[in-house]
């Protein structure tokens, strides 16, 4: 075990720290209902309004399109940052409320924050991690927000919201204090010309081998090459010109397909029901066992399934490639879709007891599908294939399609559930996600075991991106040396 896996360990697990508040904030929607509903509550709160308690998170969370514009200009540590204090802030305006409005404004703050971490935290993760450990750091962020869902579940059952708050705040402080000690992401002073910064990062990180030398210098002299071209043109960046460049660039093949990659990747997770699953457990448990205290140990051993299969995530990527992986995991995903939403509806009919656990066994295994294949990898996935120029716009539409998404999915869900039933509502979700497995299966690159410069090649030249990995990129010759010096292009 050497010093730089160590260092990449430390800022890997003082990330997950702030991802654990994270899962805390996707299911904390549901104690509030749950509590909420209580006689002794002091909020009272009606049909529609709860479904905007569960939704809000995700409809805030389009604010954060401007927070990737932010960590593109000032950088990833500041992001990060940022969207830890947002969060933070909401957790204290909750504990101090004292009616639904001011929940509400707490869960604003709470969903620009969350909604924008993933973004934050794939970005600066798999710019500071080598690419044999990158997808498996990743997919850590699945394990560690399905912890905080869990225990917001569990202690929702023994503590007032108010104290959960102060529980859920904690590791993201913490997280946030430890980012201080992080360096800067090397692909994010590349791109500002900040060169001899960026070799420092690398090597902290990443160390002087043979490999890490290889990737250093692919980066370098990429971002050379684009940061001479773009000051060649002697475009003012406000000019005409700049802004018909800008809408040139939306017709690239490296901005296009990545953004109708990223568009399906996302949807592959919302459509396996997994967020509505989440957020609406108990309830929607209970409406297929009609029983409160069944509802809650079904939602405590879901939440398990899903920390099962995130933690076997990482153990497939092991031997399977992501696509492979979130395939897997999609196809059984619909499969237990299907079965969920037939017992379901042979329920309504009086064929099966209204109090069996069938359709909850189908739905536990549905889960566990979808948290080893749909949870974490189509978002890493997401992340991955963004060009690093593109980076700043493209986590923009990337936190836009995850709040659309989320908003809609969490907002309608308990609709479709009074006007379809839970069986319409599973059987939707199956068709679409099907849908959007073919795509994916069709048409989506593979990124296992490969540099963020090979991903992007595959969109600029696609044969060049399937030739060996030595030869990708450059001659090694043309490669600047490890120790070469000089000064930043912005000096």
């Amino acid at each position: 075990m050497t010093y730089t896996f160590l260092r990449q360990l430390f800022v890997v697990t003082s990330a997950q720290l702030a991802v654990v508040t994270c899962g805390g904030v996707i299911g904390f929607p549901s104690i509030l209902l749950q509590q909420f509903k209580q006689s002794d509550s002091l909020i009272k709160v009606d049909f529609h309004t709860e479904s905007w308690i569960a939704a809000v998170p995700g409809m805030a969370g389009v604010a954060g399109i401007f927070i990737p514009h932010l960590m593109q200009k000032y950088g990833r540590k500041f992001g990060f940052r940022l969207i830890s204090l947002l969060m933070i802030i909401g957790c204290v305006i909750i504990y101090f409320a004292k009616s639904s409005l001011v929940i509400i404004i707490g869960e604003l703050f709470q969903g620009v924050g969350s909604k924008s971490m993933t973004v934050i935290t794939f970005t600066t993760l798999s710019e500071m991690t080598s690419p044999k450990f990158r997808n498996k750091t990743l997919v850590l962020y699945g394990i560690a927000q399905v912890i905080g869902i869990t225990l917001v579940h569990v202690l929702g059952r023994i503590f007032p919201y108010k104290t959960l708050c102060i529980y859920l705040s904690g590791p993201i402080l913490v997280a946030y204090l430890l980012s201080f000690i992080w360096p800067e992401s090397p692909f994010w002073l590349a791109y500002v010309g900040k060169f001899e910064e960026s070799k420092k990062s690398f090597i902290w990180l990443r160390g002087k081998d043979e490999e890490a030398q290889r990737e250093m210098n692919e980066l370098l002299n990429s971002q050379r090459v684009f940061l001479s071209s773009r000051t060649s043109s002697n475009q003012s960046r406000y000019s005409k010109k700049s802004i018909t460049d800008i809408w040139t660039n939306v017709f690239r093949r490296d901005f296009y397909l990545p953004t109708l990659h990223i568009l399906i990747l996302i949807s592959c997770y919302y459509f396996s029901g997994n967020l509505t699953v989440i957020v609406y457990a108990i309830n929607l448990i209970e409406k297929v066992t009609i029983d409160g205290d069944t509802a809650f140990l079904g939602t405590v051993f879901i939440d398990i399934f899903v920390l099962i299969g995130n933690i076997a995530c990482p153990l497939f990527l092991k031997y399977f490639d992501n696509k492979s992986v979130l395939l897997a995991g999609g196809i059984g995903s619909s499969i237990f879709l299907i079965g969920s939403s037939t017992v379901s509806y042979l329920q309504t009919l009086g064929v099966i007891s209204n109090d069996s656990l069938l359709c909850l066994i189908f739905l536990t295994f549905c889960m566990m599908f979808s948290s080893f294949g749909l949870y974490c990898v189509p978002f890493c996935l997401a992340t991955e294939i963004i060009p690093l120029r593109h980076r700043g716009f493209l986590n923009s539409l990337y936190i836009l399609f995850k709040c659309t998404f989320y908003f809609t999915t969490i907002k309608i869900a308990p609709y479709l559930i009074l006007y379809l039933s839970v069986h319409g509502l599973l059987l939707t979700y199956a068709i679409l996600l099907s849908i959007s497995l073919f795509h994916v299966w069709k048409y989506v690159p593979e990124t296992n075991n490969k540099t963020l410069q090979s991903i992007e090649l595959y969109y600029i030249n696609k044969k060049e991106a399937n030739k060996n990995y030595e030869t990708e990129i450059m001659d090694t010759k043309t490669m600047l040396p490890l120790g070469i010096t000089g000064k930043d292009a912005g000096e």
